[in-house]
């Protein structure tokens, strides 16, 4: 049986000349002296799509390294996946496990390209669900460019309605220029009115009611910004996107939310990817029930772990500060791994 890609993808290209299964890396964004990833044929792999490129590739990130894959369905920069390595034929393929690829034969064609966007995004798959997205996609006209922002919708529990979708594509397909250029200009309205004595929020309500970019920023921004429903691992998901600093050198932090209840009481959660030149990718996690705050942040190279951890007196002092008390903070090296307890799957065929 030929393997099925995730999502359709056929594996990432392989550069002429290296060893058979080698993926190919981006060398513009690879950091100087990192080998290449080795999975062996089967291993269950997590990454991040980062960007569309030309003739249906994109750039994804697994294992810490920036790798080219095709695709033959429409995939949306920010999302996450979880696939299984297959490095047995000529070309490594990212494919969907053995149980999710049956399963997907016994579903309608028509619902399989729905199964297939909740599946590779690693979220949870059901009846209800796939209903859900069925109504709405056949609403909108059944575009496969469509099925991406739906499965962020869904994920989050907000309206599956068109004018969400289109506002998602769009903001999903922004490039970080164009998302700090809008940011600035955000920024830049809301000082001036502020300083003329004007409300901050009523400032960014009013802007959102606007009819330019500025408006569909804050509105895409909103929605991703929106906690995942319960169940559904928020680091899965298509992050917000916050601009820091301005110009070239601006860093682009990735968020989401979360929110849930145990033993009847009320957690939040925000989650963050950034990457920068000087610490390389770094990310973290804040949990919080409205009185106490835990903060884990992780550091892929050595030298970030140990500049954060140099400062550790100096976090806990300015988290200290907060109204939320501090209860901990762990320092750790390493890579951020979405928390998938299973694949999700839960349906009747």
């Amino acid at each position: 049986m030929t393997a099925r890609g995730i999502g359709g993808i056929q594996g990432p290209s392989v550069r002429p000349g290296l060893p058979e299964g080698q993926p190919r890396v981006d060398e513009s964004l690879r950091q100087p002296g990192t080998r290449l990833p080795g999975f062996a044929d089967g291993t269950v792999v997590n990454g991040r799509v980062l960007e569309a490129r030309e003739e249906g590739t994109y750039l994804v990130r697994v294992a810490g390294q920036n790798l080219l894959a095709r695709a033959n369905m429409i995939l949306i920069p920010g999302q996450h996946f979880r696939a299984v390595w297959d490095s047995s034929g000529n070309i490594p393929v990212l494919r969907l496990s053995d149980a999710e690829t049956a399963l997907l034969g016994k579903l309608a064609p028509g619902d399989r390209e729905l199964a297939s966007a909740l599946i590779s995004r690693g979220l949870p798959m059901n009846d209800q669900a796939l209903a859900s997205l069925r109504t709405a996609w056949t609403a909108m006209g059944g575009l496969p460019e469509q099925l991406g922002p739906m499965a962020e919708l869904w994920a989050r529990g907000l309206p599956l309605t068109s004018g969400n979708v289109q506002i998602l594509a769009w903001y999903l397909n922004l490039g970080d220029g164009e998302v700090s250029a809008i940011w600035k200009k955000i920024r830049e309205d809301v000082r001036r009115r502020a300083g003329r004595g004007e409300n901050p929020a009523s400032v960014l309500k009013e802007l959102m009611d606007g009819g330019d970019d500025k408006a569909a920023f804050l509105k895409g921004h909103g929605l991703l910004s929106k906690p995942s429903r319960d169940g559904v691992d928020p680091s899965l998901l298509a992050p917000a996107l916050l601009p820091a600093g301005d110009g070239d050198g601006a860093l682009m932090a990735r968020i989401t939310t979360g929110a849930w209840k145990r033993q009847g009481k009320s957690f939040w959660s925000v989650s963050f990817e950034v990457e920068g030149d000087r610490l390389g990718p770094m990310s973290g996690d804040v949990e919080t029930d409205g009185r106490n705050l835990g903060v884990v942040l992780k550091a892929e190279r050595e030298d970030a772990f140990e500049i954060l951890n140099s400062r550790r007196r100096a976090l806990r002092r300015e988290l200290g500060d907060l109204a939320a008390a501090l209860q901990g903070l762990v320092i750790v090296r390493g890579r951020r791994v979405p928390r998938i307890p299973g694949r999700g799957i839960d349906i009747t065929v």
